[in-house]
C-alpha cells in the first residue's frame, strides 16, 4: 500500500510577490493590435470573386 503525503512549499508573501513579478508580463501602455480596416473586407470579397472555380467530380463513363 502506498502512502501519499501532501507537500506544500512554504513561501513568504514577499517571495510570492517577487515570483509573481517575474512571471507576469506587464501590459504595454499602447497596444500594437491590428486595427479594424473596412477596406480589407472589400479586398477579401474581390479575392473570393476572382478565385478559380471548385473542381467538379468527373462523371462515370
Amino acid at each position: 500500500m502506498s502512502a501519499q503525503t501532501v507537500v506544500r512549499p512554504v513561501a513568504t508573501p514577499e517571495e510570492q510577490a517577487v515570483l509573481h513579478e517575474l512571471m507576469a508580463e506587464p501590459e504595454a501602455a499602447i497596444s500594437d493590435a491590428p486595427l479594424y480596416s473596412p477596406q480589407s473586407a472589400g479586398l477579401l470579397l474581390l479575392g473570393l470573386l476572382l478565385s478559380p472555380e471548385v473542381p467538379k467530380e468527373p462523371k462515370d463513363k
